[in-house]
């Protein structure tokens, strides 16, 4: 299935923003559970919320590029590069996460928080894991590394921006998809 008819199938927006949010969210960052954090509340929310776990559904490629946020349990890319499509749905995606929640013997109420760079593929995750019976996902709007400028920089908000902490790491340095994306 092609991504965008696979993220067209999935989605199923919702008309309000989260906790926080001081703008109504886009509607390619709304999530069908409408669970939402930013990143500075995440870190907030990861610390007081030890059985949550992070998922950092960037490519490999990405991670290699700009690092990995701390404490990202799990690199489960959503979409993987294509040559000729730009970039497709990860065959790997639903497996790793069934892998992953085998192995975490994750419940359905788990608190799970997904990550991409800037709150668009994490939110189109949660939606998919919702479909898959998870009831506590959430998405971190401004992401890993934020939203555009008006210059277009990722300079805004974000993970990184925000001065959390963060590892430079290979994309490798995490178990395969398949595997559950272990980090």
């Amino acid at each position: 299935m092609r991504f965008r008819h696979w993220i067209a199938w999935v989605i199923c927006a919702v008309a309000t923003s989260g906790p926080g949010l001081a703008d109504p969210l886009p509607a390619s960052k709304q999530t069908r559970l409408g669970l939402y954090m930013t990143a500075e509340e995440t870190a907030r929310f990861l610390s007081q919320t030890p059985e949550a776990i992070m998922i950092d559904v960037r490519t490999r490629q990405e991670i290699d590029e700009t690092g990995l946020a701390e404490g990202t349990d799990a690199l489960i890319p959503l979409a993987i590069p294509d040559a000729r499509k730009g970039s497709v749905l990860n065959p790997d995606f639903f497996p790793g996460i069934v892998k992953l929640a085998n192995d975490r013997r994750l419940r359905p109420d788990q608190p799970i928080v997904l990550i991409c760079r800037s709150g668009n593929r994490s939110a189109h995750a949660a939606n998919a894991l919702a479909e898959m019976g998870f009831t506590q996902v959430y998405t971190v709007t401004d992401g890993y590394e934020g939203d555009r400028s008006a210059l277009g920089q990722r300079t805004v908000n974000g993970w990184k921006n925000a001065g959390l902490p963060w590892a430079t790491r290979r994309g490798n340095s995490c178990a395969p998809a398949q595997d559950g994306g272990a980090c």
